[in-house]
């Protein structure tokens, strides 16, 4: 009697398990069920949401593109605002948020065209949103690289941001350098971008892989390095990272740079653009220009001190002088802050010592310009002749970055040569953007050079890049330890040439230059729309 008994209770007992055993299953499965569906439910709205924001900025970007440029207050009243007009009916169409955040970044909307929106979109818990900048600035600064002409990367350099070439381009596993006025090619890896990289090649690409010393690249004749492009192929090879390519679809707003160095003139001398003055005097030659308007201006013979510069107020000051030609700004700080600072000459900007050079406030150079040593910068730079940047190390002032423009050829070279403290670290060494109406070229190899911003050359067909054999922008950067040794450059190789940290040249865009350069930046007359990366928190 006591075994049927205990035969009950065990039957029970196994059929109570088997029976939550079930239970338990079926309330797992229905919980991931639901948590599928969840998870469907959640790609499903955030599709939905980038899709509504993406629509809004495709539809944006037509209307900024096909506006006339009138006033920036009537560019107020062509887009409206979230209450009424065309900003309103994109807020209704697409259920979309669109924030102006003009004023929060200290834009002064009655003189700049430079509109700030945040569009978001919520799902969920998160919200998607996206920074877009309206501007009538030229295309080349949403670039990190580029040319109008061709782009050539050389070696193991590393690339954080767009690449534009307006015909070919061209990389290999080779740098070239110079090392007492001797030329030479030294085998290294090829350039590495970030996975959000785009090439836009409007024509054709090219790539050359030496390999041991076969296939060469380059080979140094008539004084120069000439491109042996048999042993290039039709294709584009990058080490571990390479972007992805496209043809560029937007128009390519350029710049015409003697137009806009009067424009700078004009209204450095208190007369804005559209104004009847204005109109009256933007067809002169620069010279007529400058001599017509000298009277606008604090004329000095020399550098001013914080003294003189304190006691003409915010009057802008035009270095002007019979006996000398070029100017040397080599100590202490020169703070303009919205004026302008005219240099009828050449102008050497830094110093040898550790106190940097300060400088605040835009500056038009009739000259060449020279930059080398400590400098810190708020500005922008126009130079009507060339550029040369050696032994320098350009940082912002109170965080804040340079763009230079010169008309002239554009040689970058000799920063913090021989520095192998690996892995680099991101603070720049050239903050800002760098732009040539001509020719540049860039030499990283016994150098390390990380610019926070950008490097583009519109590229001159009628003369080559110093020392090459091609027209735009030619960058040359080797990846592993340089030393001098024997007053000669002695380059080790890293432990492997996928080591992108290693890469003695760096480059990663910046938009905020959008932004900060305000009345510096180059004015076209036409308007783009600037898109910032999508987030979602």
């Amino acid at each position: 009697m006591n075994e049927k008994g205990y035969s009950l209770v065990l039957t029970l007992l196994i059929i109570t398990i088997f029976f939550m055993l079930g239970l338990t299953i079926l309330s797992v499965s229905l919980y991931q069920a639901k948590f599928t569906q969840t998870r469907v439910e959640d790609v499903t709205s955030l599709h939905e949401a980038t899709k509504a924001i993406e629509e809004t900025i495709a539809e944006m970007k037509v209307k900024v593109e096909n506006l006339e440029l009138s006033t920036p207050l009537q560019l107020d009243t062509d887009l409206g605002n979230s209450e009424t007009g065309f900003i309103k009916q994109l807020i209704d169409r697409y259920g979309v948020n669109i924030q102006d955040v003009t004023l929060d970044n200290n834009i002064d909307r009655t003189k700049l065209f430079t509109r700030v929106y945040l569009l978001s979109k919520p799902y969920g818990t998160k919200t998607v949103s996206r920074k877009i900048i309206i501007t009538n600035t030229p295309s080349f600064l949403k670039y990190a690289v580029g040319s109008t002409e061709d782009v050539v990367l050389n070696g193991g350099m590393y690339i954080d941001g767009n690449i534009y070439a307006g015909k070919n381009f061209y990389v290999t596993n080779v740098a070239n350098y110079i090392d007492n006025s001797q030329k030479y090619t030294v085998q290294t890896s090829f350039p590495t971008t970030s996975d959000k990289s785009v090439l836009f090649v409007n024509e054709n690409r090219y790539s050359c892989e030496q390999k041991n010393g076969a296939n060469a690249c380059y080979n140094v004749a008539n004084s120069r390095f000439e491109r042996i492009l048999p042993n290039y192929s039709n294709d584009v090879q990058f080490q571990t990272k390479g972007p992805s390519v496209q043809k560029e679809q937007s128009e390519f707003i350029d710049v015409d740079f003697d137009w806009t160095f009067k424009d700078k003139l004009l209204n450095a001398a208190g007369i804005e653009t559209f104004s009847q003055a204005y109109e009256n005097n933007i067809n002169l030659t620069i010279n007529e220009l400058l001599n017509s308007l000298k009277g606008q201006f604090a004329t000095f013979d020399h550098v001013p001190t914080v003294d003189e510069t304190t006691d003409i107020g915010n009057e802008p000051i035009l270095l002007d002088s019979d006996k000398i030609s070029s100017f040397f700004i080599d100590h202490g700080e020169l703070d303009l802050q919205n004026n302008w600072l005219i240099v009828n000459g050449d102008l050497y900007l830094g110093n040898s010592i550790n106190i940097p050079v300060k400088i605040r406030g835009n500056i038009l150079v009739l000259g060449n310009l020279m930059i080398s040593g400590n400098v810190q910068l708020d500005s922008t730079i126009y130079a009507l002749q060339r550029t040369f940047i050696y032994n320098a190390n350009i940082s912002g002032w109170n965080d804040k970055e340079v763009v230079l423009l010169s008309k002239g050829p554009l040689e970058i070279a000799r920063i913090n040569e021989f520095d192998n403290n690996f892995p680099f670290v991101d603070t720049p060494n050239l903050k800002g953007y760098f732009y040539t109406d001509s020719n540049a070229v860039l030499y990283a190899v016994g150098s390390y050079i990380n610019i926070k911003g950008g490097l583009f050359a519109r590229g001159n067909v009628n003369e080559a890049v110093p020392d090459g054999d091609t027209s735009g922008l030619v960058i040359n950067s080797y990846r592993g330890p340089a030393n001098k040794q024997n007053n000669a450059i002695s380059l080790s190789p890293p432990p492997s040439l996928d080591e992108k940290e290693q890469a003695r040249f760096v480059i990663q865009h910046d938009k905020s230059v959008f932004i900060d350069r305000g009345l510096g930046l180059p004015f076209v007359k036409k308007l783009d729309l600037i898109v910032d990366e999508l987030t979602v928190k």
